[in-house]
């Protein structure tokens, strides 16, 4: 049997956890779930073309992708997006900023939970070893 990997504590994120969400008229924290700073090389493919970018943030709901210009995406966009520890997921563009692309996942493969779950544990290491 394939069980699935408990899913990290995503709780209400915290107001320095992230910058402002798009839309965020108030700069109060919109985010349901807890988002990892990280940078991954990665690929985003939308319209038949892949661009070379990075995740610079995920959670289990959505992703921060460093800027590509030449993709020109607007909210509503489809796009997929794969790197080595996360695999590929599907996302939906919500906002592009000077910060890069804010996207929505659409989809939570296996491969893409469990990487979420590595983070969290790295996370709670990292705050137990600040104490």
């Amino acid at each position: 049997m394939n069980a699935s990997p408990p899913m990290p504590q995503v709780g209400s994120a915290s107001p320095t956890s992230a910058p402002v969400a798009p839309g965020s008229q108030d700069g109060s924290e919109r985010r349901r779930d807890r988002r990892f700073p990280v940078t991954l090389s990665a690929r985003l493919h939308h319209g038949g073309r892949s661009h070379r970018t990075e995740i610079l943030n995920l959670s289990l709901g959505g992703l921060l992708l460093a800027p590509v210009a030449e993709a020109q995406l607007v909210p509503g966009t489809r796009i997929q997006v794969a790197a080595a520890s996360i695999g590929e997921v599907r996302a939906r563009v919500v906002g592009v900023s000077a910060l890069g692309i804010h996207a929505r996942v659409e989809e939570t493969p296996e491969r893409f939970q469990h990487a979420l779950v590595r983070l969290a544990r790295l996370a709670r290491i990292w705050t137990a070893s600040d104490t």
